[in-house]
C-alpha cells in the first residue's frame, strides 16, 4: 500500500514539474492570396490534393459554426398545444396562442420512422455557414491550459496586414493569434485554418459545378447529343470521381451532384472537409530543440470559369521573436512565434 502510495505521489509530481517547466508560444499568422497573373508563367496541375484532416485542433469552427443542439433542445415545439374550446372556456373558439419568439421548429420523423423505442426528437446540431468569413479571426484570449485564440490586444503585425490590403494584388485571408505549447514532432497534433469564401453551394470538393437534378424525361440521341451542357455535366462528374479514385475516397455515393448531403458524408467519413473554402488547410508548431513549422494548404480560386485548387505545402524551421515569410508565387504566409508566459495556477 506504501509503494502504491509513494508511485502515485511520484507520478502526481512529475506532472506538475512538467507542466511548471512547459513552454508556451503566441502565434500570429497572416495568410495572403497574390491575384495578379499577367506575369506568372507557372501552370499549376489540375488535380486537386486532398488534405487529410484526422486528429486536429479546430479552433475556427467554434465561433462560426457552434454546435446549437443542447440549446435546440431546450426549446419549446412551436406547434401550440390543444385547447378547451367548450361552452365553458374563457378564450372564444377560434383563438390562437401569440407566436413564440424562441420555439423548435423543426420537423419531426412520425412515430412508425422512429427507431429508438423512446420518442426523442431529431435536432440539427449545427448552424449554416456564412457565404464568407472575416479574415481578422480573435478570441477572448482566456486561458485553458490547450491551444486558444488570442485577444484582439495580442496582434502585433497589424500594420504588415494594413500594407497588404493597400496593395491592389493582394488579397489578405486569414489574420489570426494563438497560444500553445508546441511538443515534439511525434506527438504534435496540427491545428486546421480555414478562411475566405465558402464555395461549397457551387462546387464540390474536387472542383468540379454541382447541378441540379435533370428531369428524368425520355430524350432522343439527336436531343443528348445537341445538349453540350449535358455532355459537359458528364465530363465534370467523371472527372470528379477520377480525382476521388486517385485520393482513395470511396465512391459508394449518388452519380448526381446535387446530393449535398450525401456528398458531405462520405468526404467526412473519408477524413475531407465537408465545405470547400478558399483558404482550408493544416499548420503544425513542434519543439525539437528548435521550433519547426511545417504547413499544408490548399487555396481555391476562380480561373476562366472554373474553381482552381493550388496546394502549398512548406517547412521552416523558425526562431521565436522573428518574423518569417514563407513565399509562393500564388500564397504568401507571414509568421512570427513570440514567448507567452500564462497565468500562474495555485496548486491545489
Amino acid at each position: 500500500m506504501k509503494v502504491r502510495l509513494l508511485l502515485t505521489g511520484c507520478l502526481l509530481l512529475n506532472t506538475m514539474l512538467l507542466q511548471a517547466n512547459e513552454r508556451w508560444f503566441e502565434v500570429e499568422l497572416i495568410v495572403f492570396e497574390r491575384t495578379g497573373d499577367s506575369q506568372l508563367r507557372e501552370h499549376f496541375p489540375e488535380q486537386v490534393t486532398p488534405i487529410r484532416l484526422g486528429r486536429i485542433i479546430d479552433l475556427v469552427s467554434p465561433l462560426y459554426n457552434p454546435i446549437i443542439q443542447p440549446l435546440v433542445s431546450a426549446l419549446e415545439d412551436c406547434s401550440p398545444a390543444p385547447l378547451n374550446t367548450a361552452a365553458s372556456s374563457v378564450f372564444p373558439s377560434n383563438w390562437q396562442p401569440p407566436h413564440k419568439l424562441m420555439c423548435q421548429q423543426e420537423t419531426q420523423p412520425l412515430a412508425w420512422q422512429r427507431l429508438a423505442l423512446f420518442p426523442e426528437k431529431w435536432l440539427s446540431n449545427k448552424v449554416p455557414w456564412p457565404s464568407r468569413l472575416p479574415h481578422t479571426l480573435a478570441g477572448r484570449g482566456e486561458f485553458q491550459g490547450v491551444p486558444f485564440l488570442a485577444e484582439p490586444e495580442a496582434f502585433a503585425l497589424t500594420d504588415v496586414v494594413a500594407k497588404l490590403r493597400r496593395q491592389r494584388q493582394q488579397q489578405v485571408l486569414l489574420h489570426t493569434v494563438w497560444r500553445q505549447a508546441p511538443v515534439t514532432e511525434r506527438r504534435a497534433i496540427p491545428s486546421r485554418w480555414f478562411a475566405g469564401e465558402n464555395f461549397s453551394q457551387r462546387f464540390d470538393y474536387w472542383g468540379q459545378p454541382i447541378t441540379s437534378e435533370q428531369d428524368d424525361t425520355p430524350v432522343n440521341d439527336t436531343q443528348v447529343a445537341a445538349n453540350a451542357s449535358d455532355v459537359t455535366s458528364v465530363l465534370e462528374q467523371i472527372n470528379s470521381r477520377r480525382q476521388q479514385l486517385a485520393a482513395g475516397v470511396s465512391l459508394d455515393q449518388p452519380s448526381s451532384t446535387a446530393a449535398i448531403d450525401n456528398s458531405s458524408n462520405v468526404q467526412s467519413q473519408a477524413n475531407l472537409p465537408t465545405e470547400v473554402w478558399q483558404l482550408d488547410g493544416l499548420f503544425k508548431l513542434h519543439l525539437d530543440h528548435y521550433l519547426f513549422v511545417n504547413t499544408d494548404f490548399n487555396l481555391r480560386r476562380m480561373h476562366n470559369g472554373a474553381l482552381q485548387s493550388i496546394n502549398v505545402k512548406q517547412s521552416r524551421r523558425v526562431i521565436s521573436g522573428e518574423i518569417h515569410y514563407m513565399d509562393h508565387p500564388k500564397l504568401g504566409i507571414i509568421l512570427q512565434i513570440r514567448r507567452y508566459q500564462p497565468p500562474e495556477v495555485a496548486q491545489p
